[in-house]
């Protein structure tokens, strides 16, 4: 069986090493010049190739991602990484990284799994046109026509990447509505002299007096608005309820003080402003251009009470999400209605995987990880137990 797989990001590259150590012959086409090239760059050079605390809470509630996390686990994934020689280590919140702490050393990894066992690489290569043609598929490439028996479309998204013309391959209106996610945020309100602090706090997501969650971690003070991992776990619910066409009012609330309670927090500054050291109200406890601008907010001369609240409650008012090239991720993708659920395939057999999926997750791996798990799932078990036995 002739096999195009569409795409050479992680799930792509998952699906042609499982396809290629099961003597299927395939060609991978990547439109860079080298595959790989968003995996390379995750985790800050580092590559946070997975979660092992992945579960469906993490993603937007897709049937899609149930089906996969049931059917693939954290532990076949990190045996088929074992068998592509990616040996990986947990963190002590379950972010999974390569030993080597290397994203390039992951990508040569994989690679080197393709040559070895013998698929073909299309580097710079844009497919003009893909049609059905009885029960093959008649691809054009340039000029130069090619036909295959299956086609594999995994070419992520426009996040940190030039966004895929795929209209040629399937249709645009098989798509839900698509929205950056895991993105900064940019704030009506923000004060500039915090520009540049990092701060650790808890923020809480509202619309309206509607409460949609909250998250822990540093939060990252820009000239624009706000960013951080809290913040971008928090930019997901917004970016799905726009994938679902909803709007909001929304408003971060940030705690800049997480370590003390509002009432211990008020006995503090009130002992302090007894001793008539309102100027050093947040000595030791805040980051003096963050304490000069809760008692701005405040007001210079508000009560012990008024001090903390706003410490405890800093309010910044959503205007938009960044756009795509600030985005890591992608909310929106193949309506999961066009999807056979058990193949992954639209009714022209067209099978799509990784972020071209209406599925995303929170930070931590787990997108990383569902986009190999995506490939694993479309292959029986026997096919991946052969893939992972193969030295």
């Amino acid at each position: 069986m002739k096999i195009l797989v569409i795409g050479g990001g992680m799930a792509g590259l998952t699906y042609a090493i499982v396809a290629c150590k099961n003597g299927l012959d395939v060609t991978v086409a990547e439109r860079n010049a080298r595959v790989g090239k968003k995996i390379a760059a995750t985790g800050n050079g580092k590559c946070n190739i997975g979660n092992a605390n992945v579960s469906s809470s993490c993603y937007n509630g897709s049937p899609v991602v149930r089906r996969v996390l049931d059917e693939i686990s954290v532990n076949e994934y990190k045996r088929f990484l074992l068998s592509c020689g990616i040996y990986t280590y947990t963190d002590a919140e379950g972010r999974m990284y390569p030993m080597s702490d290397s994203a390039a050393n992951v990508v040569d990894c994989l690679r080197h799994q393709l040559r070895k066992f013998g698929a073909t690489l299309w580097p710079d290569t844009e497919i003009t046109a893909c049609d059905k043609v009885g029960d093959k598929y008649r691809v054009t490439v340039g000029t130069v026509e090619y036909e295959f028996d299956k086609v594999v479309l995994c070419c992520g998204s426009g996040s940190q990447a030039e966004k895929p013309n795929i209209s040629n391959i399937i249709p645009n209106d098989v798509f839900t509505p698509v929205v950056p996610s895991l993105v900064p945020v940019k704030v009506r309100n923000m004060d500039g002299t915090l520009n540049g602090l990092r701060v650790r706090a808890n923020v809480t997501l509202y619309d309206g007096d509607l409460y949609l969650g909250k998250e822990s971690g540093e939060v990252q003070f820009k000239d624009y608005g706000l960013s951080g991992i809290c913040i971008l776990n928090l930019s997901a619910l917004i970016a799905r309820r726009l994938v679902q066409r909803k709007s909001g009012d929304y408003m971060f609330s940030v705690d800049v003080v997480p370590h003390i309670s509002q009432w211990d927090l008020q006995e503090i500054l009130h002992a302090r402003i007894k001793c008539g050291e309102r100027s050093k109200l947040f000595y030791g406890i805040l980051h003096n251009r963050l304490a000069e601008h809760i008692v701005k907010r405040a007001d210079a001369n508000a009560d012990a009470a008024t001090l903390a609240r706003t410490a405890k409650d800093l309010q910044f008012t959503f205007d938009r999400l960044l756009d795509w090239s600030k985005s890591q991720v992608t909310a929106g993708g193949v309506d999961d209605g066009y999807l056979d659920i058990d193949t992954l395939a639209l009714q022209s057999g067209v099978v799509v995987l990784g972020e071209l999926l209406n599925v995303d997750g929170i930070c931590g791996g787990n997108n990383l990880y569902f986009a190999a798990a995506s490939a694993l799932y479309t292959f029986s078990k026997p096919q991946r137990e052969k893939a992972y036995s193969i030295c």
